[in-house]
């Protein structure tokens, strides 16, 4: 197993051809010869782990000020590829000392959880894309992942309350979305920004339109990866708008559906979109500062 998990390309590499595309990625994600295939991605990392652990995480942490980009030492590839290594080994190995140790050695909390794990997760994804591990592999390598980010919630958790007069932000994946990282990336900067933070994985919007009839949000952010599942971004937005307790609810969008289509921010009725997770508080402060304005 060892040769071929030294197979994949880490990030910077080129795809190999027998890797499939993005868009079918999406497809299959949902229908793949007539079996459903969500459940593989709802075991994924980016949907249980980064969805609901990692924004807690850095939500204890949204007092610490640091620079818009981290200091002190960055993961590289040969960090990605040791922990991938250790995810997908056959014995169960113990890897928060090594996590630990690069702390310690400067690696910033947000680095750790960004810059590392989220493309170990990525890299074990694309693994299995090339059928350099299977299917069992994969999901024990994200189980371990998923147990690493709650031994490391323990291990740096410092809980603050949440100040009850924050403004709300509902983060959800766009309809038939099985993909919610950029979302784990978003609910982290909105909570180091002081918002209070809810984030959803239901893909089919029940849960999101449950919640806005019952529960006062100023922003919903939605994310879509490929535009297979434009169409549905563009019917579902409205219905979010009339369903809200608020009626000058602010929508937001994300994903790589979005880059260099600033039209598609239109096209679903949206009132901004966000490019870069680390910019999405700024942007919707502004909305938010342009309608007290307007008033």
């Amino acid at each position: 197993m060892g040769d071929q998990i030294q197979s994949g390309a880490l990030p910077g590499d080129r795809p190999k051809a027998r890797e499939r595309t993005f868009r079918e990625g999406c497809i299959l994600g949902r229908n793949l010869g007539g079996v459903y295939r969500q459940p593989r991605w709802r075991d994924d990392l980016a949907q249980v782990v980064e969805a609901e652990i990692i924004p807690r995480l850095m939500l204890a942490h949204r007092s610490e000020i640091r620079p818009r980009r981290p200091s002190g030492r960055l993961a590289d590839t040969d960090d990605i590829g040791r922990l991938a290594t250790l995810m997908l080994a056959q014995a169960d190995r113990n890897a928060l000392p090594e996590i630990r140790d690069l702390l310690e050695g400067g690696m910033p909390l947000a680095e750790v959880l960004v810059g590392l794990m989220a493309p170990t997760a990525r890299h074990i994804g694309r693994l299995w894309e090339e059928d350099a591990c299977d299917f069992v592999q994969v999901t024990t390598a994200m189980a371990r992942l998923r147990r690493l980010v709650h031994d490391l919630e323990t291990l740096c958790l410092d809980p603050l309350p949440v100040d009850p007069a924050s403004r709300r932000v509902l983060l959800v994946p766009a309809p038939a979305e099985t993909h919610t990282f950029g979302l784990t990336l978003a609910a982290h900067f909105f909570a180091e920004a002081g918002w209070e933070v809810t984030t959803s994985v239901d893909n089919h919007l029940a849960d999101a339109l449950e919640r806005l009839r019952a529960e006062w949000f100023d922003v919903v952010g939605l994310s879509l990866s490929c535009d297979v599942c434009l169409d549905r971004l563009v019917a579902a937005v409205p219905v979010l708008r009339r369903a809200s307790r608020n009626r000058d609810l602010r929508v937001i969008v994300g994903g790589p559906a979005f880059h260099g289509r600033p039209d598609r921010v239109r096209l679903v009725g949206a009132d901004a979109a966000v490019d870069d997770a680390r910019d999405a508080p700024e942007i919707v402060q502004s909305l938010l500062d342009l309608r007290i304005r307007a008033c």
